[in-house]
């Protein structure tokens, strides 16, 4: 697929980053909805927390709450798309990944039905409700379902600006959202995107490559941003919203390759971004050294979503330090 160019307005991103990933996901729909008569939505009991509020009361005919039932609204969506309407279908990821496996598997997977299904609250974010309401392994089994394409959006600008042309592909699609309100933004300037290959948020030396994926993504640029030039000179630092399990991986293995060391920070277990990271480092024989931060292989002590984040060691402090031990 061509690039696609998005103008960057300060504005416009310091507007969406205070709303939230959640609720400009739901805003962006309804915006889209004007032009687009053929978006349906799909929820499961969540059109508050989607932000969707605004969607429902405006299109009532196209807006379809299947109650606590993440199952029948993933088939039900899907029966939709195969006959041949547009649908994105949402609720909180642990319910809408882990409760609809199954449905997950053969209808984005197996049957390849262009249905976009989004996870709100992905990561650690409500980690104060405790762990039925965290996930941490959707990624991992997202991950190995056949032909799934994943978009983890980085802040609330990209996502306003990605999701129309998203919804265009007409791919088996899982949108990772994480994060709460108020994030720093990570865009600050113009970008391109192609749906395969990560966002180059600053560009400096090739001793440390930076990767990250979601909004932990903003506490890794306002850790970098606030180094000193000695640090600066010595890495450079991506992000990565878009996995294509084939494309990105080759264009991923062409980038790790110019570099002596890669961190990945990755708000979810160790399957996730992190792994998919270590395969290709793997599969194609770099020579690299491989750091990395992700949610440890238990479960912590719940709290809000910084004490869970430091747990992680995917806090700003946590990050820093870890960026000097690498390049010190």
């Amino acid at each position: 697929m061509k690039s696609i160019s998005i103008s960057f307005s300060q504005k416009d991103s310091k507007k969406l980053n205070i709303l939230g990933l959640r609720a400009t996901y739901g805003l962006t729909l309804y915006k889209l909805k004007k032009s687009n008569d053929l978006i349906s939505v799909f929820t499961a009991d969540t059109s508050t927390s989607a932000g969707l509020d605004r969607f429902r009361n405006a299109y009532p005919d196209s807006f379809f709450d299947c109650g606590i039932a993440e199952q029948c609204m993933i088939s039900t969506a899907a029966g939709y798309v195969e006959e041949g309407g547009t649908a994105l279908a949402s609720t909180f990821a642990p319910f809408l990944v882990l409760r609809s496996a199954e449905q997950l598997r053969l209808t984005l997977g197996y049957m390849k039905l262009p249905l976009i299904v989004t996870g709100l609250a992905s990561g650690i974010s409500l980690g104060f409700l405790g762990y039925t309401h965290c996930c941490i392994e959707d990624l991992a089994l997202i991950f190995n379902i056949p032909n799934i394409f994943t978009y983890i959006p980085s802040d609330c600008f990209e996502l306003n600006k990605v999701l129309p042309y998203l919804i265009n592909l007409k791919k088996p699609t899982y949108i990772r959202l994480t994060g709460l309100a108020k994030n720093k933004p990570v865009h600050d300037k113009d970008f391109e995107i192609d749906f395969y290959s990560p966002l180059e948020i600053f560009s400096g030396g090739n001793d440390l490559l930076v990767i990250s994926s979601g909004a932990i993504s903003s506490n890794a640029k306002f850790v970098i941003e606030n180094l000193s030039e000695e640090y600066k000179r010595k890495l450079s630092f991506i992000v990565l919203p878009f996995i294509d399990k084939v494309k990105t991986k080759e264009i991923l293995s062409k980038i790790i390759s110019n570099y002596r060391n890669i961190l990945v920070l990755d708000e979810g277990t160790y399957g996730g971004v992190t792994s998919f990271l270590s395969n290709i480092i793997l599969e194609k024989n770099i020579s690299i050294k491989f750091h990395y931060k992700v949610h440890p292989d238990y479960f912590l002590k719940c709290g809000d979503y910084q004490y869970m984040l430091s747990q992680c060691g995917l806090d700003c402090k946590n990050i820093e330090s870890t960026i000097k031990n690498i390049l010190n």
